[in-house]
């Protein structure tokens, strides 16, 4: 019994100075005054029991302080529900709604089927287990967005706003801080978009002017067979030879007012074998120009003043002979002619490249003058009496130029002179036909008659002359 209670009362000496000791090592000091742990105030108490898993470190040496109001300091308490590496913006659960559209290619919706909608809705639905108790509705939810994000890019007016295909995506897409743009919505309600300036371009002036003269060309270096009947009366003989053809036309036209102008000039060549005299002879040369000046009347026709003069440039010598049948001024033609004129400049719409010009020439009144210059030349030839060197003689007189571009590749070249001083006659009409091949290479087949009932009587054909020509080789048009 005595002993019992001396453990008792050893044990409860243990304990007072255990108190003791806490008593000393907690105490709370207020204006340098030490208040015991167990004297503290309830609100106190609280909190301490707040603070306890941050503060105390051990059961031992724990000291509080009061501020000047009288509350207890407590230590800051740096506590966060999320780790150190996430954000506010992985906290938030983004709705796939409002996600960017991507593009995925799936145009029809994954649940296809013929049946009508109306007999779905007649047909009775029987659940063991109730809907809302399943995933139907978080299913329904998913099919219902996805078919709203398809019927979105398949409107062709939302083309602009899909900016994500699925076939060319690699990775999720990250837009990264530094290519964010920072939009205020408040400021683009507020605010106008500022205009487009465009900086004008400043452009040399220049004027073009008016294109009064027009200039075409062509040139022609052949090699060529020729027939000629023995009473022509420019001289010539039939066989092979080299043909030079020259042609310019230089046009003008303002106004009502036009003069045309075209400069021909023919040489041909040729070497003979049955030739004794000479080596090369000329068997054409006819250098002409005619000009004709305008005034527009009405229509296609205008009043028109013409004028055309042709002399050969080299001497002419018959087959075997030195007696001379040309010269230069020898014989030296021109006409003047006064009267209207019509042209004509079609197009086909079946061929753009098909063209038809004509100038057409009548002169009620005209004159035509022969000079002869050199006295070895037979003045007889050209319808002068014998010992006479010139002829004048008035008349009428009608002309015709044709251009006509059948095709690309074929064109029909001809003249036409008819004059009559009504006492005789002289008809000359020129055809040319030219074949192209390329552009440098082309055939011309060459056919000119001339009669003339003023001049000696020749054989079969009479006043009937021909000028036969084929030749192959270069050509240039300009």
């Amino acid at each position: 019994m005595k002993n019992s209670l001396f453990y008792i009362l050893a044990s409860l000496v243990m304990s007072l100075c255990t108190l003791a000791s806490h008593a000393e090592t907690l105490d709370l000091s207020y204006n340098e005054k030490v208040i015991p742990a167990y004297m503290l105030s309830v609100d106190d108490r609280f909190a301490l029991n707040v603070a306890q898993k941050s503060i105390f470190q051990n059961d031992s040496a724990l000291v509080y302080t009061r501020g000047s109001n009288g509350l207890i300091i407590v230590p800051p308490v740096d506590w966060d529900p999320f780790p150190y590496n996430v954000s506010f913006r992985d906290t938030v659960i983004y709705d796939r709604l409002f996600l960017p559209v991507v593009f995925d290619g799936k145009i029809l919706p994954p649940r296809l089927d013929f049946i009508p909608k109306d007999a779905s809705k007649e047909t009775p639905q029987f659940h063991l287990i109730p809907e809302e108790s399943t995933f139907a509705p978080l299913i329904k939810r998913v099919e219902e967005v996805q078919a709203r994000r398809r019927n979105f890019y398949m409107d062709m007016s939302n083309i602009g706003d899909v900016r994500y295909n699925a076939s060319v995506l690699k990775s999720i897409p990250k837009l990264r801080e530094e290519d964010a743009t920072k939009r205020n919505f408040l400021h683009d309600l507020i605010a106008t978009d500022e205009a487009i300036k465009v900086t004008p371009i400043e452009m040399e002036k220049i004027d073009p002017g008016f294109i009064y003269w027009v200039k075409s060309g062509n040139h022609a270096l052949q090699v060529a067979q020729n027939y000629i009947t023995h009473n022509w009366s420019r001289g010539g003989n039939s066989s092979f030879f080299i043909r030079n053809d020259h042609r310019v036309t230089v046009n003008y036209a303002k106004d009502k007012i036009t003069f045309n102008n075209i400069l021909e000039w023919r040489l041909n060549l040729q070497a003979t074998p049955s030739d004794e005299l000479h080596d090369v002879n000329i068997s054409e040369d006819l250098f002409r120009l005619e000009n004709i000046l305008g005034y527009k009347a009405y229509n296609n026709w205008s009043y028109s003043a013409r004028l055309e003069t042709k002399t050969p440039f080299f001497q002419s010598f018959p087959l075997n002979s030195n007696v001379k049948t040309s010269s230069f001024l020898a014989p030296f033609m021109a006409n003047i002619s006064i009267g209207m004129g019509y042209k004509l400049d079609k197009k086909f719409e079946s061929d753009k490249r098909k063209r038809l010009n004509l100038t057409l020439n009548l002169s009620p009144l005209s004159l035509n003058y022969i000079y002869v210059r050199d006295e070895s030349v037979d003045e007889k030839r050209f319808g002068l009496e014998e010992g006479e060197r010139t002829l004048a003689e008035f008349g009428s007189l009608v002309s015709s130029n044709l251009d006509f571009r059948v095709s690309r590749y074929v064109t029909w070249t001809s003249r036409f002179k008819y004059f009559t001083n009504y006492e005789r006659v002289e008809v000359e009409f020129e055809n040319v036909f030219t074949m192209l091949f390329t552009r440098l290479l082309s055939t011309t087949v060459s056919v000119n008659t001339r009669f003339d009932d003023n001049v000696p009587k020749g054989g079969q054909l009479g006043y009937f002359q021909v000028n036969q020509l084929v030749s192959f080789g270069l050509n240039y048009k300009w």
